[in-house]
């Protein structure tokens, strides 16, 4: 999957699958997210071996893949 979205700055890469972690801290909870949907999805991939990852896509944005 890839979006052009505003991307994650590289030094962050990691750190979104942490739980509750979030790129935009001044985003409110009730419109930016939690910070729980990666750091779900993480658990759930490293738990059945498979892998998950971001990198940052030419041009803006991201692409996340997982290979199974």
């Amino acid at each position: 999957m890839a979006d052009r979205g505003p991307g994650i700055p590289v030094g962050e890469l990691e750190a979104v699958f942490e739980p509750f972690y979030r790129v935009d801290k001044s985003r409110s909870s009730v419109t930016g997210g939690s910070g729980l949907g990666l750091a779900i999805a993480k658990q759930l991939a490293d738990s059945n071996n498979w892998l998950l990852a971001l990198e940052v896509r030419d041009g803006g944005g991201i692409i996340a893949s997982l290979t199974i």
